[in-house]
């Protein structure tokens, strides 16, 4: 009864930890677009604000649980000052995958450049890399892959906790959208209407493109080094990036890279890298189990 009650209190706070990620999304949204309606800021100061706010809100409200209501320490949900080897492991699978898969799309001719403005790019990556990191990065993967996977990991074991937090991150737009209609609906605003990826695309696409994404944030997570969720947030934030630089931007900020496609959806290579990379983790992974295996023994 004990091992029922423990799984339970693990899955609550698993889910409370999402919560506050969502609510946490939405009302940093909310808040963002009241003030610049009100003060007519452009689109920028918009998703600037919404991002710090964010951090704001999730951050220390996740810390606040693990620390005060849980008193566990940060160190197991795997965070630590000792961080630079495991942030660099997540932006190097991030680069070198993202190259093996996208240069021979070019090369054969499925996409190829158009223009490149050097200005517009380097304000691109200055906004995107504070916007992403704030808004997506730090806040989903201190709520889902730090807070709510090491807790049910502890009580689910690591495959159970980790098609859950999945299937979470998955859900966690729709959710947002589902909690912004129906405040609209109660405050009389009528409907904005409700989908499960955000407008412009493709629904089925966009969920599995979430759910093999987010696997491999898990595997991310899960190598052995110290301060391994600064992997998954590092390869979340350099996965995306290079998503966005390659197809245009953002709606209200250009990249300053123009390129086209052969075909629409030839976009979708983004599927491969998300896979590969989680390939490489993996490996990475078990290469860093047994090298440490073998240094355990050989000083023995």
């Amino acid at each position: 009864r004990d091992v029922v009650m423990s799984r339970y209190r693990a899955l609550a706070k698993a889910l409370s930890g999402w919560a506050i990620l969502t609510l946490g999304v939405t009302l940093s949204i909310a808040i963002a677009q009241a003030v610049g309606s009100r003060t007519e800021t452009g689109p920028a100061f918009i998703r600037v604000s919404q991002a710090v706010l964010v951090t704001l809100f999730v951050v220390p409200a996740i810390v606040a649980c693990r620390r005060l209501l849980d008193r566990r320490t940060l160190a197991g949900m795997g965070l630590s000052r000792h961080w630079p080897a495991a942030a660099a492991t997540g932006v190097a699978v991030a680069v070198v995958t993202g190259a093996v898969v996208w240069t021979p799309v070019f090369l054969i001719g499925w996409a190829r450049f158009d223009h490149l403005e050097p200005a517009a790019l380097a304000t691109f990556l200055a906004v995107n890399a504070v916007v992403l990191l704030l808004y997506e990065a730090l806040p989903e993967e201190i709520a889902l892959r730090g807070y709510g996977w090491s807790t049910l990991r502890e009580s689910w074991g690591p495959l159970a906790a980790t098609m859950t937090i999945t299937v979470l991150f998955c859900l966690s737009t729709a959710f947002s959208n589902l909690i912004r209609m129906t405040s609209t609906l109660v405050l009389g605003g009528g409907t904005t209407g409700f989908s499960l990826a955000p407008s412009g695309n493709d629904p089925f696409f966009y969920i599995v493109l979430l759910f093999v994404f987010g696997l491999t944030l898990v595997a991310a997570r899960r190598i052995p080094l110290p301060g391994a969720l600064t992997s998954a947030i590092a390869f979340h934030h350099t996965f995306l990036t290079i998503n966005r630089v390659l197809l245009g931007g953002l709606g209200w900020i250009d990249s300053g890279v123009g390129i086209e496609f052969a075909t629409p959806e030839v976009a979708g290579i983004s599927l491969v890298h998300a896979a590969l990379a989680g390939t490489v983790f993996m490996v990475v992974r078990r290469w860093l189990e047994r090298r440490t295996a073998v240094v355990s023994r050989r000083v023995a």
